[in-house]
């Protein structure tokens, strides 16, 4: 079960261009945010890597909050876990479940999962904030992951999850960014 204790966010490249590329740009950037404001209400660790941002452009404008020097990392690998940086990240986290959200669902966030979950890692694939820029990339990829051993979810099963209970204290928060 997700808790704030035991998680961590992964966002795999949400960045300028690649958002601009597909056709549900609006949901993969609000999905995101969601994801992302939730994790910092709850404090749970976000970490977001950049493919090539010099040619693809920085995380998305709704994500900058989240943004800080400490969690941003820059790659040129397609797996996000061969980015020396970003695997010592994780290891110092000590959280064996990962939130995983992104582009391009079928290179990117694909390779990352395979290698998180070849690492020991549990992995939850936010359906509704990832996307490539083709359908049958996406659903082949998706396909993929869940072979492999990821488990298929959405943003509002994670907040849930992760509050476990409307006495949350933050659960009125929380469901003020789904309204």
């Amino acid at each position: 079960m997700l808790s704030a204790e035991n998680s961590v966010l992964f966002i795999i490249d949400v960045q300028d261009r690649l958002v601009g590329m597909l056709k549900n740009s609006e949901e993969i950037s609000k999905n995101n945010a969601i994801l992302a404001k939730t994790a910092q209400i709850l404090n749970l660790p976000i970490i977001i890597s950049e493919q090539y941002p010099k040619g693809l452009g920085s995380t998305i404008f709704e994500l900058q909050g989240a943004v800080t020097p400490n969690n941003v990392y820059e790659k040129t690998s397609f797996s996000a876990l061969r980015t020396d940086e970003i695997k010592s990240k994780l290891l110092e986290l000590g959280r064996k479940k990962v939130i995983l959200t992104g582009i391009e669902t079928h290179i990117c966030v694909y390779q990352t999962a395979r290698e998180l979950l070849e690492e020991g890692y549990e992995v939850y694939v936010v359906k509704n904030a990832t996307s490539s820029r083709k359908s049958k990339d996406y659903r082949t990829a998706l396909d993929l992951m869940k072979d492999y051993g990821a488990k298929l979810t959405c943003v509002e099963t994670v907040l849930f999850e992760l509050l476990g209970s409307s006495k949350h204290p933050k659960f009125k928060e929380i469901q003020a960014l789904i309204k």
